[in-house]
């Protein structure tokens, strides 16, 4: 059962640790992403979607880990624009087409704070192309805001370790203009449950996302390479053994 307010927010201060001095990078304490990864180390394979750009520093956590690493940097392509144009139907085949490296059951989805640059439709669409790779055996993580005032700061995301995650300014991206509250995330985001999460500095919050088994979930259409522009993420890549 998803949690109620009362059970799901616990405060979490943002606690800057030390980097090198050159490195603009800020280092936020987490207790919530160890739970993602937690008994994850037994043997066989983990399968890992980041939606971001390959982040050098979390490529060399999960190199610790048995597991199979898919780059799909939904950020870098044009999905956040053409969602103005575009209905649900169409969204959900661009991100399907995003996402075509996909080939088994996901055991880990990193989104970071991708929602918030998403309307309500985008996400319901982002939810449809990946429900056919979300089992009971999936989780999350993602960033969402509380309130809309919350300040939507362009970064980019890495880990660097089970309870360090690394934000990097990218002044490079548009805004993320929707904030989505995690009651709103939790309902658009229809093939998890909200499971924990965490209240961050200035009305965000950390949450994990709990997979939810479906019956008969088949990858949705997969727009034509041929018929238009669209997305071109890396090919996955193996990490660790």
């Amino acid at each position: 059962m998803p949690l109620s307010r009362g059970d799901f927010m616990t405060a979490t201060p943002n606690r800057a640790l030390r980097l090198p001095a050159n490195d603009p990078a800020v280092v936020v304490e987490t207790d919530l992403l160890a739970w993602v990864f937690e008994g994850m180390d037994a043997p066989g394979r983990i399968n890992v979607l980041d939606v971001g750009r390959i982040a050098p520093r979390t490529v060399e956590f999960l190199k610790s880990k048995r597991c199979r690493m898919y780059i799909a940097d939904l950020f870098d392509g044009p999905i956040i624009e053409q969602q103005r144009h575009l209905d649900q139907d169409a969204l959900t085949a661009r991100l399907a087409e995003a996402l075509w490296m996909l080939d088994e059951p996901l055991h880990v989805c990193l989104l970071w704070d991708f929602p918030n640059y998403l309307a309500l439709p985008a996400l319901e669409a982002l939810n449809q192309a990946l429900s056919p790779w979300v089992s009971a055996h999936t989780k999350a993580h993602a960033f969402c805001a509380v309130k809309r005032s919350a300040p939507l700061m362009q970064h980019q995301y890495g880990i660097l370790s089970a309870n360090e995650v690394v934000q990097t300014a990218a002044p490079e991206r548009p805004p993320a203009a929707y904030p989505h509250p995690w009651r709103r995330l939790g309902r658009a985001l229809d093939s998890f449950e909200v499971a924990r999460g965490a209240l961050r500095a200035g009305g965000l919050v950390e949450v994990i996302l709990q997979g939810v088994a479906r019956q008969s979930a088949k990858p949705p259409m997969r727009a034509s390479r041929q018929s238009g522009p669209s997305p071109q993420p890396s090919r996955p890549s193996a990490v660790g053994q």
